[in-house]
């Protein structure tokens, strides 16, 4: 068969609550395939394996991993597996193929079953016998088959008899075949018990059943068979028969239980040799090793068990039959948590005499009594609000809720009473003073008047209160009700916790921090120099206590815990940014108990002058249903604590006596990602440049701890920073565009108690330089570079050569052009018209005249000559030049036009421009243009402005245009003909070459609006 139900009935716990150990629950909804778990295995490398109907799941303790036939599995029912030596997990399923994981490579593998006739039938066990030869038992005959799982083939076995320490192959000797049929139930179940044993070919301890004195008839009784290393165990109804190396023992089922006649039902193996699961007819428990009782596991009588398994930290996997996996802790089973109808949150607790009163977040009350027996409180007319806070005297006790609403009890009702009777009293909002009758007839009066925010007790008889108005005293005379306010001059406002202390005063906090107040001389101390010397005394309460030692403990809201004797803290470093809830001092064990979001803290061995101390946490690992704890008190020698999941108890012991484990949680590389692509994992990479994308996933396999992991890695190589670990909150780290370089990852984790966990050896990798960044291509690429530089250093020297031949060359033809322009201006038609004109003046007798014009012709003569021996003159030079020579003109040709020079007054006087350089195309203007002016109407105008980053200078003339000049003048006869425009031409080439100097010319027609010619306008562009 492939499974066997465990049904449980227990008797129901006398108690008027159930109480368990916490069990977390996981089921489809957490990513089982199946709620119909058959079996648990844990492999070689920490992981967790689930068999169930519906598929296989695999589990790191964060997500379940399933695989089903949409992963390419033969079938989806599976119930059980082992792993091999070679770590391959073979699972037992239906036998149309075989089927292994290979833990190394992370891959299933399939190996089919040639044999039609054998495919319809169940494996039920499977024998290594050689690393690459497994031997398979079916349960059609016995079958046996062999595979190579090399070369993945399959063939039929007959095994060899010889003798029952070849188990399971049986000969017709052994007792399996005497009193048992052969295919049956049991032994089908006996021999994939022992599939651990069996597939790593472990011979079981075995009797020889005839020759010893072996019980033999208790196989017409056997209910099961577990096989262990060291001994096999074989159980009936009323014995356990233990076979070991030494010997025989037999132990009677009524010395293991408690309860008279109570015949055995089920013995299951945990997978541990330290525990095995023994049912009864009324009762469940564990049993060491050495079979002696540990646990009494009521709590099974709620659920159908297949199997039980115990990792290898020892918690306990319970596979259901229809509510998935039970988890369970070790520590977890020493605990109990008690889960109420009314709602699961216990939010205030006190403590008086040898009883505790708690309140949960719908209102109800509850009461512990010294047995750890819990009484549910009813109240003929309850209040459903949440409990806020309770304080006990010996003769009245107040509970606050949230809201407008507390009630004031007898004591002695409070702590005996099953059923309690209030008067509610109703007061007008905004009322001081409280002064109600006592009505006898009630067990307490129920008073809607203030909201108080904190309660406790002054003394045996008074109780003190504060709201966001003010402090009051709540006292009872023999007939009333009463209320006294205090500490009226002192204003502290909106106080949340508060706590008497033994020297008449009272401790208080707020958002601002904590006060002292004195009932002496009504005064309040509030630490001004302390707050501003230590910070966090003025950080928000939330919580206060106060210790005979005239101390004072505070929980703050958000920033930790501290104890404070009036002139400096005592600073709980671990808890710096945690919300404390509340705090518990026990005297008897001088240990600090503090309530918080992440579980419960222990602080003990405290030395307050030498600041130190040892903290122990107390979470979900012991079995507290969440790590959000609202308020805790110390009951004799048992913890109880108030959660949002319940009420909590466990033995102090448990707590307190606890050692550090050594560790034993492995830490996984999973998976090492190239690229985005999967690698083998293994310890050293060899990556080419471009593989420089990695992404490593890992996980520490420590189930107690419930995700709550600390990793830290670093990753050597990286930085400068490389040898600082650093936290990581994902399963994954991915390092993008690494550089060429060797890189070391390193990893380490902490599992929820604060334990390292098993080292994991570092990874390495070398991610090779492109072969651009090598050693030869450098020297490669230095010699071509060396060589490019010889050259071009050749190439520059023979360029200089050349460069200062052609700048000789041109300052040569440069002088020579100068020359040739000096000689177009003066060129011989304008020396003969000017001495004519001369001439004219003289014979006339116009000797003034002639003077004038003989000086302004001497006075050109010499400009032109000076211009000649510079390169540049000032734009004014340039000017009084081009006025001499046009005015000659004027005279030349009888004045005939009139001119005109312009110079902007931006254009700077020392600015200078290129000699000989305006006046050929002022005499193209003339020469070309103006000369044939009718009625001396010719105008030539003459203008520089300043720009940009250049001089302009226009030449504009009204004359007959550059088309009708050219038609004159190739019907003149005349021979001489002028180089100046030419010459310029050259002069401005040689100007852009010799001194870097550009000149740009653009000539532009000038036309009227019928296409007439108006003259020519020249543009000279001199580039500063």
């Amino acid at each position: 068969m492939k499974q066997f139900l465990l049904f449980i009935f227990l008797l129901i716990s006398s108690s008027n609550f159930a109480q368990y150990p916490f069990l977390r629950s996981y089921t489809v909804d957490n990513g089982l395939p199946s709620s119909n778990v058959y079996r648990a295995y844990q492999d070689s490398k920490g992981f967790l394996w689930f068999c169930t109907d519906k598929g296989i799941a695999r589990f790191d303790g964060y997500h379940f991993e399933s695989f089903s036939t949409k992963n390419g599995l033969p079938n989806n029912d599976v119930w059980q597996c082992a792993e091999d030596n070679q770590k391959r997990l073979w699972f037992l399923t239906y036998s149309e193929s075989f089927y292994y994981f290979d833990i190394n490579d992370n891959k299933f593998y399939t190996i089919p079953n040639p044999y039609p006739d054998l495919q319809d039938t169940h494996i039920w066990c499977y024998v290594q016998t050689s690393p690459n030869t497994m031997q398979v038992i079916l349960n059609k005959r016995f079958e046996v088959l062999e595979i190579d799982v090399k070369n993945r083939k399959v063939k039929r076995y007959s095994p060899p008899k010889i003798g029952n320490q070849s188990y399971p192959f049986i000969n017709n000797k052994t007792h399996l075949s005497v009193n048992m049929s052969v295919g049956s139930a049991f032994t089908l179940r006996a021999y994939s018990e022992g599939l651990s044993h069996n597939i790593k070919h472990v011979p079981h301890v075995l009797p020889d059943f005839f020759k010893s004195k072996f019980p033999i008839q208790i196989f017409n009784k056997l209910i099961t068979i577990l096989f262990e290393d060291d001994k096999t165990i074989y159980a009936t109804a009323e014995n356990l028969v233990v076979y070991s190396k030494n010997g025989l023992k037999e132990i009677p089922t009524s010395s293991i239980s408690s309860f008279k006649n109570n015949n055995l039902t089920l013995l299951l193996s945990t997978g541990s040799p330290k525990y095995k699961l023994c049912v009864t007819e009324k009762e469940s428990f564990l049993l060491d090793e050495n079979f002696k009782r540990l646990h009494q596991f009521d709590f099974l009588n709620r659920y159908v068990i297949n199997t039980i398994y115990v990792d290898s930290e020892e918690n306990f996997w319970f596979c259901t039959k229809d509510k998935g996996l039970l988890f369970l802790s070790k520590q977890a089973m020493n605990s109990a948590t008690y889960n109420f109808a009314d709602g699961n949150s216990v939010v205030a607790m006190q403590q008086y005499g040898d009883k505790l009163i708690f309140g949960t977040g719908k209102g109800n009350l509850y009461r512990i009594e010294p047995n750890q027996s819990i009484t549910p409180l009813e109240i003929n007319d309850p209040i459903q609000l949440p409990v806020r806070d309770i304080a006990i005297t010996k003769e009245k006790a107040m509970v606050a809720y949230y809201g407008m609403d507390y009630t004031m009890y007898s004591t002695k009702s409070l702590l005996t009473k099953n059923k309690l009777t209030i008067n509610k009293i109703v007061k007008k909002n905004g009322q001081y003073d409280l002064y109600e009758p006592i009505n006898k007839k009630y067990d307490g009066e129920c008073i809607h008047w203030i909201d108080y925010k904190t309660i406790d007790t002054l003394n045996s008889k008074t109780i003190v209160g504060y709201n966001a108005l003010m402090m009051v005293k709540l006292i009872e005379t023999p007939s009333h009700y009463r209320t006294k306010r205090i500490f009226t001059k002192i204003n502290i406002p909106k106080i949340i916790a508060m706590h008497t202390g033994v020297d008449s005063s009272i401790w208080v906090g707020n958002s601002k921090g904590i006060y002292k107040l004195s009932f002496a001389d009504s005064t309040a101390q509030y630490f001004d120099s302390q707050k501003t010397k230590y910070p966090l005394l003025r950080k928000p309460v939330k919580c206060i206590i106060s210790t005979k030692d005239k101390k004072v403990w505070v929980g703050t809201n958000g920033f930790g815990l501290y104890a404070f004797d009036g002139k400096s803290p005592l600073v709980i470093q671990e808890l710096t940014y945690e919300n404390i809830n509340a705090i518990y001092v026990d005297d008897k064990t001088k240990t600090v108990w503090a309530a918080t979001n992440h579980g419960v803290y222990i602080l003990s061995d405290i030395n307050y002058r030498a600041q130190s101390y040892q903290l122990k946490k107390l979470s979900v690992i012991q079995g507290l249903p969440t790590h959000e704890v609202y308020c805790l008190s110390i009951q004799k020698d048992w913890v109880w604590i108030g959660t949002a999941n319940g009420l909590f108890k466990i033995k102090m012991k448990h707590i307190l006596n606890t050692e550090s484990q050594n560790a034993n949680v492995p830490l996984v590389i999973r998976r090492v990602k190239v690229n985005n692509q999967d690698t083998l994992v293994t310890s050293h990479y060899e990556l080419e440049h471009t593989q420089n994308n990695l992404t490593i996933e890992f996980v520490a396999l420590s189930y107690m701890s419930n995700k709550n992991i600390k990793y830290q890695y670093r990753l050597l190589g990286s930085s400068q920073s490389d040898t600082l670990w650093q936290e990581v909150d994902e399963l994954q780290l991915s390092f993008p565009f690494l550089p060429p370089g060797n890189y070391t990852f390193d990893l380490r984790a902490y599992d929820v108690t604060g334990q390292a966990t098993q080292k994991v050896n570092p990874i390495s990798f070398h991610i090779k330089a492109p072969f651009w960044q090598e050693t030869w291509f450098r020297l490669i690429i230095v010699g071509i570079v060396a060589l490019g530089a010889i050259l071009a250093l050749y190439a520059r020297i023979k360029f200089i050569r050349k460069a200062e031949s052609e700048r000789t060359a041109a300052n040569k033809r440069f002088a020579q052009l100068e020359l040739q322009a000096l000689q177009a201006q003066m060129n011989p038609h304008f020396v003969f018209n000017a001495l004519s004109s001369i001439q004219y003046y003289i014979l006339n007798n116009a000797i003034e005249a002639a003077n004038d014009y003989l000086s302004r012709f001497s006075r050109l003569m010499r400009l032109f000559l000076e211009s000649s021996r510079n390169k540049y003159i000032s734009v004014h030079e340039e000017c009084e030049l081009l006025e001499y020579y046009i005015t000659l003109e004027q005279l030349r040709f009888k004045n005939r036009f009139t001119f005109e020079i312009q110079i902007d007054d931006e254009v700077p006087q020392e600015l200078e421009i290129p000699s000989m350089l305006i006046q050929p195309f002022v005499e193209n203007a003339i020469n070309h243009g103006l000369v044939y002016s009718k009625n001396n109407e010719g105008i030539l105008l003459i203008h520089f402005s300043l720009l940009d980053d250049y001089v302009l200078c226009t030449i504009e003339d009204n004359g007959i245009g550059r088309e009708k000049a050219a038609e004159l003048k190739q019907k003149s006869l005349k021979s001489y003909q002028s180089q100046a425009t030419q010459i310029t031409a050259e002069r401005i080439q040689s100007l852009k070459y010799i001194e870097e100097t550009k000149v740009e010319v653009n000539v532009i027609d000038k036309f009227n609006e019928i296409g007439e010619s108006q003259g020519t306008k020249v543009e000279i562009l001199i580039y500063l």
